[in-house]
């Protein structure tokens, strides 16, 4: 088998999908930076304001000195900066930790017991204390605790941190329902348009396979041109059901797998040997036919060029008490682990040629319309590719 090589996984459309995801990466970058930044910012406002809480602090321990020392000189200055503080908590204590002085607590609180112990034990765990110099070596010490504003800005930084994530959430959830709005229109024009585009020349066709069946072409002619304008009225069919849900019924999975790989063998290499794995019973699921065949069709084509040369494709189907399961195996190149999911989106492709819409539209026809889930089960290079449809079961 041929090894495989990094320039196998590069195209111009998975370019473009590696840019869609670095800017979605530099842009929640940016607003973690920005949150980080306003947090820093925010804190350091904090350590200032506590700082001048505490100057205010120092300030008022001199004030209160002066008063207790002072008999004869003006107290105006100090008074003024003791009545002034409206807004720190403060207690006074004793050198044994009585408590003498309280001033700017709650006025109903304070007569509860140990109310005023509990606020000197908090605020010596937030503020170290500042030491009353009464003379004669006796001491007062002074506690306070941070002033409301401080407390409330000190939470701040993180209910702004919380409110930009938040409005980082929502607004990345309002872009993508916007962007899968957008790509439903997308998807259904294009489609819509397809199937008109395709219907002309399919009446045409229609018309010049009756000419030649009575000018006396030969009939394996004829009967090949049906054939193909069959296909041709299919996928006309196809691209006319997409964007408007389908109607589902009870169908045949044995059935349905058989006709999609009897059609893809046909047209795929004879050095791909294909393989149908099935339960020895009937299943019935309800489907829609046209849509559920290009499923596996896509799955099958993708997996032919995968391989590229000799290998082997195989739909294995399991089941579970709950799911049913329709794996396609195949033994080629192999998805890189950090490919699984970008291969389900428009525009992927690691081949020169196609828009790479196969499998997006795979994924819209098993997920959207059939509740079900597609994904890459597992991936060795060069061994083993297995994608899985997970459908569920009627309980």
């Amino acid at each position: 088998m041929p090894v495989i090589t990094q320039q196998q996984f590069f195209h111009p459309r998975v370019d473009i999908y590696r840019k869609k995801q670095l800017w979605k990466s530099l842009l929640l970058a940016a607003a973690i930076l920005i949150g980080f930044t306003s947090l820093w910012y925010t804190n350091k406002l904090v350590d200032n304001i506590r700082t001048e809480e505490r100057r205010k602090m120092e300030l008022w321990t001199r004030a209160y000195e002066i008063i207790l020392s002072t008999d004869n000189e003006s107290l105006n200055f100090p008074l003024s900066v003791i009545q002034n503080n409206s807004n720190i908590p403060v207690l006074i204590t004793d050198e044994q930790g009585g408590i003498l002085f309280h001033r700017n607590f709650d006025s109903l609180k304070v007569e509860k017991e140990d109310y005023l112990k509990r606020q000197l034990r908090y605020a010596r765990e937030e503020n170290d204390s500042l030491v009353i110099d009464l003379g004669n070596e006796q001491y007062q010490y002074m506690y306070y605790r941070n002033s409301i504003i401080l407390k409330k800005l000190k939470f701040f930084p993180y209910v702004q941190l919380g409110v930009i994530i938040l409005f980082i959430l929502v607004s990345y959830i309002a872009f993508n329902i916007s962007r899968k709005a957008e790509q439903n229109e997308v998807w259904t024009g294009l489609s819509k348009e397809t199937a008109h585009q395709l219907g002309t020349p399919i009446s045409s066709l229609l018309g010049w396979m009756e000419i030649l069946k009575q000018s006396g072409a030969e009939p394996e002619t004829v009967a090949e041109l049906k054939k193909d304008a069959g296909r041709l009225e299919k996928i006309t069919d196809r691209f006319s059901k997409i964007g408007s849900k389908p109607t589902l019924h009870e169908s045949n999975l044995k059935q349905l797998l058989q006709n999609s790989l009897d059609y893809i063998r046909t047209r795929g290499s004879k050095e791909i040997h294909f393989e149908l794995v099935f339960p020895d019973k009937e299943i019935l699921l309800p489907l829609s036919e046209t849509l559920f065949e290009w499923v596996i069709e896509n799955l099958c084509k993708n997996a032919m060029d995968a391989i590229g040369g000799e290998g082997t494709v195989r739909i294995k189907v399991s089941e579970s008490a709950s799911h049913l399961f329709i794996d396609v195996e195949d033994t080629g190149k192999g998805i890189p682990k950090n490919r699984y999911r970008t291969i389900f989106k428009p525009g992927y492709t690691t081949k020169k040629r196609g828009w790479g819409l196969g499998l997006s539209l795979s994924k819209r026809i098993v997920e959207t319309y059939h509740n079900g889930k597609i994904f890459v089960l597992s991936s060795e290079p060069n061994h083993l590719t297995i994608i899985r449809i997970a459908l569920r079961r009627a309980m």
